[in-house]
């Protein structure tokens, strides 16, 4: 396997005027990938379909680079949608064996992923593939937390209906233990308990193949983002087409940034409305208190508490989310 996902590309005298001409502009700081298109890819240039896939994985490295360039610091990748679960048999063992090199191949490289200060984030329910792999993605997980120049998110067994139902089912269960109150559960809540809670928003979500769907992939994080459909196979996308979608990116981005900036306020309007209601209903014989500073006051004192309960309840399912990390990656493989 080469060592592509760690090289430099050499750009040319007229790539590198034009980067210089796309980063005088607003620039993304999160971009996430749909890489459809491998199995079309392996009939069109009768390949197998593992050596496509394969292909596939060193276009990641490619993307990386070229996402390094242009100081995009976060980048998701749809690697493995829990549909794929349903392919034959013979698909998934060919896939769960690439899955189970590459991701070995990546651990080897731990030095130079430190060197190059990547943080790999798995997105997804590890836990519903084989020991081996979820094992080896725990291990990537773990040893590459406290890196901060670039963030890769492998999202793996994973679907935004998933993600959501998992971040409700969390919600649901913090009530249950009393750590949560019900009037507790809003939207800004519900963001910080998906797989995502600590990551930016998607600014540009970018699927190849041609095809015009977003898979069940990042549907919340890519509330405002630019969409991208490229009429390119995965292991054939390349810098010129990231060009192209850049250039539409910064031609959406004023709109998308008007939509954003008018978007946060409101929520903000909301949520602090909302829980004035509740902290109100606490104190019913100030309802109809003339006193406005002191209904302010109220309302001030329950979203302080508020603030509390739901940190710390944060605090907790990211100490479990590492507890599950740390039990996976010293799971006892069969065979190892």
């Amino acid at each position: 396997m080469s060592d592509q996902w760690f090289e430099r590309v050499q750009y040319s005298w007229f790539q590198k005027f034009i980067i210089n001409c796309v980063c005088s502009g607003k620039l993304p700081k999160h971009v996430a990938f749909i890489m459809d298109g491998n199995r079309r890819f392996a009939k069109v240039n009768d390949i197998t379909r593992s050596e496509s896939y394969s292909m596939g994985f060193e276009k990641i490295g490619e993307i990386l680079d070229y996402c390094e360039t242009f100081s995009i610091r976060y980048v998701s990748v749809y690697a493995f949608s829990i549909e794929n679960f349903k392919r034959s048999d013979e698909e998934k063992s060919e896939l769960f064996s690439l899955m189970s090199d590459k991701m070995n191949y990546l651990l080897s490289k731990i030095d130079k992923i430190h060197e190059k200060g990547i943080r790999i984030n798995v997105l997804g329910d590890i836990t519903l593939f084989p020991d081996h792999i979820t094992k080896t993605l725990a291990r990537l997980e773990l040893e590459t937390l406290n890196n901060s120049e670039f963030c890769l998110n492998l999202c793996l067994a994973y679907t935004s209906r998933d993600e959501i139902t998992h971040s409700v089912k969390c919600m649901a269960q913090g009530v249950a233990r009393g750590k949560l109150h019900v009037t507790d559960i809003n939207e800004k809540l519900l963001d910080k308990c998906l797989y995502s809670e600590d990551l930016p928003p998607v600014d540009m979500l970018l699927r190849t193949s041609g095809e015009v769907r977003l898979s069940d992939y990042m549907m919340w994080q890519a509330n405002f983002a630019a969409l991208q459909f490229v009429k390119v196979l995965w292991p054939d996308f390349g810098f010129w087409h990231l060009i192209g979608s850049l250039l539409d990116y910064q031609r959406q981005e004023p709109m998308l940034s008007q939509y954003r900036e008018t978007y946060a306020p409101f929520l903000e309007k909301m949520t602090r409305a909302e829980l004035a209601a509740v902290a109100h209903s606490e104190h019913c014989t100030l309802k109809s208190h003339d006193n406005c500073q002191l209904n302010e006051a109220i309302t001030d004192a329950y979203i302080q508490t508020h603030q509390t309960r739901t940190e710390g309840f944060l605090n907790d399912l990211r100490g479990e989310r590492r507890e599950l990390l740390e039990h996976c990656a010293e799971l006892t493989v069969a065979g190892a």
